[in-house]
């Protein structure tokens, strides 16, 4: 097993990538953009066993950053207003005529 500090900087490294791509990497995205990463997949896997497990030691050991990355992921929108409805006149109908018996 590592160092802690060594673990520790290795999470601050993968937090850093994360936080630049504004979102939470998966293991193979991560592996892909390997030639951009201070440290190596293999490393990282050394350091935390798995993936899923690092992502949960990310999460616990550094909020701050794990919420910037959520917040990045998922930005809050306002929702957009409805337009207002369209008031039409309201046609009343013609009152009745009413028929006399004499009218006919």
């Amino acid at each position: 097993m590592a160092s802690l500090r060594q673990r520790g900087k290795v999470l601050e490294a993968v937090g850093m990538i994360m936080l630049e791509e504004g979102r939470v990497l998966n293991k193979r995205e991560y592996e892909k953009m390997e030639s951009r990463t201070p440290v190596r997949i293999k490393n990282v896997l050394n350091h935390f066993g798995s993936w899923s497990r690092m992502l949960g030691i990310l999460e616990n050991t550094l909020p701050d950053v794990w919420a910037e990355i959520k917040e990045k992921e998922n930005p809050i929108s306002v929702p957009p207003t409805p337009p207002k409805p369209k008031f039409k006149a309201a046609v009343k109908p013609a009152p009745a005529v009413k028929k006399d018996k004499d009218d006919e």
